[in-house]
């Protein structure tokens, strides 16, 4: 079993645990999109990178504050910039983002039915760009697709689909590092759908100051 696979089973089953033993409990305690992301940042940067990084996370759970959580992450982003290079960084956020993708896989399996209906992928795209899922944009030019996020024009107007980010203030911009997380996201998304290998880009994203979140996705 490959150490990717291990560590994506691992962070699986921090989501799912129901009964932690006695020496899992802070971690069962704090709030589970974080014990991924530090999960991640271990495996990648190493266990001293995390902690730094990772400071402060030891009291946030499900129930904190939602603003309180936004401005932690900023910070958190800010400590992973200066202290991992820009291609771990990477790494470390589309495999977050990876993970995204198995724990709420409805929402991709929902795409790949919908891609069924259709004879062509073409017809498929065409289809996704006229009526698109809530939330957010598909825009076609050649052989490239924009998969765009529209937080900000949702029925209930947010920052950021991520419930990490989701209630940051209006004012405040966070690196763009953590939008990776999205970019692993819509790869797995569309590799599921197309059934063969993607190549996405992060163009821009709302929590560092554009109005959505755009990613270019090689058809």
């Amino acid at each position: 079993m490959g150490k990717t696979l291990k560590l994506t089973i691992a962070i699986l089953q921090s989501f799912y645990l129901q009964k932690p033993e006695k020496e899992q409990v802070s971690n069962y305690m704090k709030h589970k999109m974080l014990i991924s992301l530090e999960k991640n940042i271990e495996h990648y940067a190493g266990e001293d990178i995390s902690k730094k990084v990772m400071e402060g996370s030891e009291g946030i759970t499900e129930k904190t504050d939602k603003k309180k959580v936004g401005l932690w992450t900023k910070e958190a982003m800010e400590r992973l910039d200066s202290l991992v290079d820009e291609k771990t960084r990477i790494k470390i956020m589309n495999n977050c983002g990876s993970n995204c993708a198995e724990i709420n896989k409805r929402v991709i399996q929902k795409a790949v039915a919908r891609r069924k209906k259709f004879k062509t992928i073409e017809d498929f795209l065409k289809a996704e760009q006229e009526k698109p899922q809530r939330g957010t944009k598909i825009q076609l030019e050649g052989n490239q697709l924009f998969h765009i996020y529209t937080p900000q024009a949702f029925t209930f107007p947010m920052r950021c689909y991520c419930g990490l980010l989701r209630a940051l203030p209006k004012d405040v911009r966070v690196s763009k590092t953590y939008c990776h997380c999205s970019e692993g996201f819509v790869k797995k998304y569309w590799e599921s759908v197309l059934k063969r290998p993607v190549s996405v880009t992060l163009i821009e994203s709302a929590i560092s100051g554009a109005s959505e979140c755009k990613f270019a996705v090689q058809l």
